[in-house]
């Protein structure tokens, strides 16, 4: 915690006075004790606002590559009105730390008599980039873009986001490192962060029994991984899975059963290495890697990072532990945007021609079907890089639900804004989450809100005044259509959807015949 402050004597003499959240009303700088000790948080409009909380020990030195271990206690309030440093990371190595491990909490400022529901949002940004403190991973530092919860607070919700670790710090497998606990540090720092909520959320007035996970992108990929962990039964009760991946291949150890084509994990963390360090002809040790610094460990990422499936942390890539009905038993909502594949581009890893291998046997029927003649980042490729990576795992997850007897709502984001229907094929990646957190008036965009803000409170997303949205059921597929109004339509795109299927199940069939 070198980074924090510790508040005056005079900021502390107000802050104690009355001690209690309740003190906000008065004007006072909130007072709250988690289980680590006293934190201190601010007044912002409608919301009490704690920042920057530490939910694990720093993962530097000798906890570099291990799991996140309890955070030990401190005596003196702790100043939780700044953000936490960043992870590492590409972007914005210049405000980032390996002592990144902090939680966000934003409380409604009125006073409510019942314990709230919880919304535990989980950053995106290609497991490489982002932080809980910002919305957007593009454009930290904006501060249009820093998470604002008034629009969840305003509903009696309480908001918790949180950082974990990215890149090569958190997802790695190298043979000098203890990986007997997984080697997904990163999604192990997202469940430390539920623990801490189960631990201490009663303290702001949170109901521990009603947490939602969300997120998007990454963060919605983080979702449907966090579904099929053991790790986590029985730390949330619901699940928002915006535009996962849960459906693509991941990197494997050599510790569990490969597949075709899968990539290597530790072949990853090689390549990693050798970019980092340049010459190496000695084998290197646990504690050659650990000194090793950040920014080394960042710049030597390569395209997007993804978690590993090791059989400890990760069982079992997600949408084969949602086939084999081995995810948690709980409300999921899942869904994508009709142009899903506008962030496609070199930087990600995936080149066009691997794209269109990993079709086959199909590759014919899915260039005929896309219209695709060169293997470039044409808008005919990147709709297909959507399709198969976003859209289909939120279809397949979704469907998987009735194993375990839990609703699954599907949905497909199609509102484009007025002044872009020239410019847009589709509705973009990820678009989705920026009206979640900014209140820019779109009518569309509130009631898609209002749906969440449903299956947070009470685990099912329907109300009196919207259009009733009924789960995927073992023979109809509705999608939830939030174009110019919301609308339900059945089996949308069947047919190029049972072709992206096909090829899925082609890779996986191995593992789900089992």
């Amino acid at each position: 915690m070198q980074y924090r402050k510790i508040i005056s004597l005079l900021y502390l003499f107000l802050a104690l006075v009355p001690c209690s959240i309740e003190a906000a009303q008065n004007h006072v700088n909130p007072l709250v004790t988690v289980d680590s000790g006293p934190v201190i948080g601010i007044i912002k409009g409608e919301s009490l606002v704690f920042l920057g909380i530490p939910y694990a020990s720093p993962p530097v030195g000798d906890l570099r590559w291990r799991p996140p271990q309890i955070m030990s206690s401190w005596k003196e309030p702790l100043d939780a009105t700044q953000p936490g440093a960043h992870c590492p990371q590409t972007r914005h190595q210049d405000v980032s730390s390996e002592d990144c491990l902090t939680i966000n909490v934003y409380i409604p400022s009125l006073k409510s008599e019942e314990p709230l529901p919880v919304l535990f949002w989980i950053h995106g940004g290609g497991y490489r980039t982002g932080t809980g403190a910002y919305y957007s991973s593009r454009n930290i530092n904006n501060p249009t873009e820093l998470v604002d919860a008034k629009l969840w607070n305003r509903q009696g919700i309480i908001l918790v986001t949180l950082n974990y670790r990215l890149g090569a710090l958190g997802f790695f497998a190298h043979d000098a490192l203890d990986g007997s606990q997984g080697v997904n540090y990163g999604l192990l720092d997202i469940v430390a962060g539920l623990k801490w909520v189960n631990r201490n959320i009663d303290t702001f007035g949170g109901d521990k029994s009603r947490v939602t996970i969300m997120g998007s992108s990454a963060g919605g990929n983080a979702v449907q991984t966090l579904m099929v962990m053991p790790q986590v039964e029985g730390l949330f009760s619901a699940a928002i899975s915006q535009s996962g991946y849960g459906t693509t291949v991941l990197p494997r150890t050599r510790h569990v059963e490969s597949l075709t084509g899968s990539p290597s994990a530790e072949k990853i963390s090689k390549a990693i290495l050798e970019r980092a360090i340049e010459t190496s002809s000695d084998p290197l040790l646990a504690e050659d890697l650990r000194a090793l610094t950040a920014n080394q460990l960042v710049n030597a990422n390569d395209g997007l990072h993804y978690p590993i499936v090791d059989g400890i942390s990760l069982p079992e890539e997600p949408g084969i532990l949602f086939w084999q009905g081995k995810q948690h038993s709980v409300p999921y909502m899942s869904g994508g945007s009709t142009y899903d594949g506008s962030s496609y581009k070199a930087e990600l890893g995936l080149s066009p021609g691997s794209l269109l291998a990993s079709t086959q046997p199909y590759a014919g029927a899915v260039r005929a079907f896309y219209g695709i003649k060169t293997a470039t980042y044409t808008p005919e490729v990147k709709q297909l890089f959507g399709d198969l990576r976003y859209v289909l795992s939120s279809r397949h997850t979704t469907q998987q639900m009735n194993r375990v007897a839990q609703p699954g709502y599907l949905y497909m984001l199609s509102y484009i804004p007025p002044s872009e229907r020239n410019n847009w094929r589709g509705a973009p990646h990820s678009w989705q989450k920026r009206p979640l957190f900014r209140d820019e008036g779109i009518t569309i965009i509130n009631d898609m809100r209002q749906y969440i803000v449903n299956l947070v409170k009470t685990g099912n997303p329907n109300s009196i005044g919207l259009p009733d949205w009924p789960p995927v059921s073992a023979g109809k597929i509705p999608w939830m259509m939030f174009g110019n109004e919301p609308k339900i339509k059945l089996d949308i795109w069947q047919e190029k959807l049972e072709l992206l299927q096909r090829v899925y199940e082609h890779r996986i069939t191995p593992m789900v015949a089992q």
